[in-house]
């Protein structure tokens, strides 16, 4: 017999989200470290799964183009920083907070793009991949 499923974008997005939070490196920096969620469709599904709350968006690619979160009215947190429990909103100073982190800690970024060499990107706003 066989067997076809088929999950829509949402659900795959919810599905990655619990198979990524019970990672033995998420569950041991849940516990021991730092994890820093940045931005993006499918890791605010992650940051559902991991802490209740979902993140605002960016990198989302519309019919008047690319689209970044600065301009997108929401007051949920873009990037935020678990620590010991705790939900840090780090919009203003994620640059300072990725200095601080080290052996342990995790950041979960989503990509944009995947090339022909399986390379994948990022849509960028700044230097430091803004906020």
């Amino acid at each position: 017999m066989k067997v076809q499923i088929s999950l829509t974008v949402n659900e795959s997005k919810r599905m990655i989200a619990r198979a990524v939070v019970s990672l033995p490196e998420i569950k041991n920096a849940l516990e021991k470290g730092k994890i820093l969620l940045k931005g993006g469709t499918t890791v605010s599904a992650i940051a559902e799964e991991l802490v209740g709350i979902p993140l605002r968006i960016c990198g989302r690619i519309s019919k008047r183009g690319t689209t970044v979160s600065s301009l997108v009215t929401s007051k949920q947190p873009h990037s935020i920083l678990v620590e010991k429990g705790k939900i840090k909103n780090i919009d203003d100073s994620i640059v300072e907070v990725v200095k601080d982190l080290g052996r342990g800690d995790v950041i979960i970024i989503g990509g944009n793009a995947l090339d022909s060499q399986k390379n994948v990107g990022m849509m960028a706003g700044s230097v430091s991949g803004g906020n």
